[in-house]
């Protein structure tokens, strides 16, 4: 008889513990997902693109040390132009109010640390437009390559230019600042729709092939899973950018795969006469072997993201690699506990049902 390889015998290890204690690796998985919760709501939102380059490329390095010098600077532009579409008949930019606006804003921005200089129309009238409908406001700040500053300090901007306007006027923001704060809002706000758009369909095409049923467990591991790679990023301080906002929907595209392997391993083995005992042990034997292989070279081929000079890149093979992981483990780890447990409850429920009959 041939002897089983380790990784067989790992795993036909965690087939006995599965099923002589399924409700206790339940609780377990749920445990460690409260607390891989908690310092998911801490991970960052990376849009400066200084971030996503090398520190050490000479023109990042260059333009450092002109911003230690206070000479490299961005800019923010702060508009306030006659608003036409309300019943004001404002038909001047240049009145009290809005003299006044201007030189609380110019006040509010100069007590910035990140703000070094800001210029009015009264220093340069060419920030008057010609036909006395605009002005512009430019304040110049070196906040940009640092994101939580650039944060912090675009929503300080627009509370500030939000307050007291002038009737009949609308002010308007641009600015690197500004552009990069909300490029940080649409990165946040994508990752998550795209997490739930890949969740449901996901959901959808499983349930139109598996039925509703089926399709369920193999959904939560995934969304587990996901749940844990945004622990693991909160812990390890590993933010989500323009191109890591996608891997959650990776994650789970490549997930559900090795959740339906293994339960329709499962099922296919309980259709062939064995027990529960029998199917579960084969499915996590044998077909956790192929999903353990699979996922180890799948997670390797993406580490080699780390050989590129790209921070952003080696950030997002990182998070495919932890993801795919995470993903083998559950599957292996997790649903097997969760078929069990179904059944259980399944054959009480029939019981019940029986007796009532």
């Amino acid at each position: 008889m041939k002897k089983k390889s380790f990784l067989k015998q790992f795993l036909t290890g965690i087939a006995r513990i599965q099923i002589k204690h399924p409700v206790l690796i339940l609780f377990l998985v749920l445990g460690l997902t409260a607390l891989f919760a908690i310092p998911a709501q801490d991970v960052r939102t990376v849009a400066s693109l200084e971030q996503m380059m090398p520190a050490d490329t000479p023109a990042i390095e260059s333009f450092n040390h002109l911003r230690d010098q206070e000479l490299g600077r961005d800019a923010i532009a702060i508009l306030i132009r006659i608003d036409t579409q309300t019943t004001h008949t404002r038909t001047d930019i240049q009145t009290q109010d809005v003299q006044e606006y201007i030189v609380r804003i110019q006040e509010q921005l100069l007590a910035e640390t990140s703000i070094h200089q800001v210029i009015t129309p009264e220093q340069n009238p060419l920030l008057i437009h010609p036909d006395r409908t605009e002005k512009l406001v430019i304040a110049y700040s070196d906040a940009a390559g640092d994101d939580e500053r650039m944060k912090r300090l675009a929503e300080r901007i627009e509370e500030y230019t939000q307050q007291g306007v002038p009737a009949g006027t609308r002010v308007y923001l641009t600015g690197t600042p500004t552009i990069q704060q909300k490029l940080g809002e649409y990165i946040q706000s994508d990752q998550q729709r795209t997490r739930i758009a890949s969740t449901l369909f996901v959901l959808l095409i499983t349930a139109i092939i598996f039925g509703m049923s089926s399709s369920i467990l193999p959904i939560i591991t995934v969304t587990l899973s996901v749940s844990w790679l945004y622990g693991t990023m909160g812990i390890a301080d590993l933010p989500i950018s323009t191109l890591a906002g996608g891997v959650a929907a990776m994650v789970i595209g490549i997930g559900i795969d090795f959740a339906i392997h293994l339960m329709n391993k499962y099922e296919f083995e309980k259709l062939q006469g064995k027990n529960q005992e029998e199917a579960i042990t084969e499915a996590i034997t044998h077909t956790g072997t192929a999903l353990s292989v699979t996922a180890l070279t799948t997670g390797a081929a993406f580490l080699a993201f780390i050989a590129g000079v790209m921070p952003e890149m080696g950030r997002f093979g990182i998070l495919m690699a932890m993801g795919i992981v995470y993903a083998l483990i559950l599957t292996v780890f997790a649903l097997p506990a969760l078929l069990i447990i179904k059944e259980h409850i399944e054959a009480y429920a029939k019981k019940i049902q029986e007796k009532q009959e």
